[in-house]
């Protein structure tokens, strides 16, 4: 089948999921006894709701249709293979290569703030700051936590249920399925990476995603296990969410401008780290016959 064939298949399955999954979003907000006069600013429909927990589900829903759904749904359909075989899911995790892939993409926090930081220095026009203010807002929605209950749904939500659904659309299907068609893997990871940011849909915490997106390519296609990228992104935004909550503050009170200055030198010794261990997991890739 033709890589336009697959992806027209794709972009139906995804967009369907997504049709399905704000159908029953809207649905769980207003059965959560939303003003719906109010739809206009996030924050004041759920501030209406009797309880944010229909939200949160809703959130959830819609990930898990729009992500996992679909991607279950292209196997199903266009290369009918087992499940844990066409998402490389038979795999043993090894010590050796989770540590490995855990320092490699800590080694770029550094380096993924500093561009954060970049972009906020820049004056955006209006379209792109009323999308970020949109996308914030709904995060910050999300993340809300009052109690321990919270801490445990929002870890479902934001960081168990992404990590996996995500994972098995963009490194899954997406890089898998373009690097069957292309010579060169490198620029399908690149192309996946873009696709994986811009549907985040911020344009300032676009190059951080793209960066966080390539760490997670490059971790799958040396390990050819997506089990890996996977837990690297359950701990990426699970480290976000329990940072939140035992810090006791509103994600609301916090100015998403505001927080420490990174300097380009740590910037840089960021990236040289970054490089040095992506060498190091090519070499052992390599060394074991997986990336070839």
């Amino acid at each position: 089948m033709s890589i336009l064939r697959k992806s027209l298949i794709l972009i139906g399955l995804v967009l369907a999921g997504f049709i399905v999954g704000q159908i029953a979003l809207t649905g769980l907000i207003f059965a959560g006894g939303a003003d719906m006069m109010k739809a206009a600013d996030i924050n004041s429909l759920i501030e209406s709701m009797n309880s944010s927990v229909p939200f949160k589900i809703g959130i959830c829903l819609n990930n898990i249709l729009m992500f996992a759904v679909s991607a279950y749904l292209f196997n199903l359909i266009v290369t009918k293979e087992k499940f844990s075989k066409y998402f490389s899911l038979n795999g043993k995790l090894e010590g050796s290569w989770l540590g490995l892939s855990a320092i490699f993409m800590i080694s770029i926090y550094p380096l993924i703030a500093y561009s954060a930081q970049l972009m906020q220095s820049i004056e955006l026009p209006s379209w792109a700051q009323s999308m970020d203010e949109s996308s914030y807002d709904t995060l910050a929605s999300v993340l809300e936590m009052n109690s321990p209950w919270d801490l445990l749904l929002n870890l479902f939500v934001v960081a168990i249920t992404p990590a996996i659904g995500e994972e098995l659309l963009f490194r899954g299907v997406i890089q898998k399925e373009l690097n069957k068609h292309l010579s060169n893997p490198h620029v399908g990871i690149i192309i996946t990476s873009i696709i994986f940011s811009a549907i985040h849909m911020s344009v300032e915490g676009f190059p951080a995603r793209l960066l966080l997106g390539m760490v997670l390519g490059y971790t799958y296609h040396y390990t050819k296990n997506l089990w890996y990228p996977i837990i690297l992104h359950l701990f990426n935004n699970g480290l976000q969410v329990l940072a939140l909550y035992f810090s006791g503050e509103n994600i609301k009170d916090i100015d998403p401008n505001e927080g420490p200055e990174i300097h380009w030198a740590l910037a840089l010794v960021s990236l040289v780290a970054a490089i040095a261990i992506f060498t190091l997991l090519k070499t052992k890739s390599d060394k074991n016959g997986i990336s070839a």
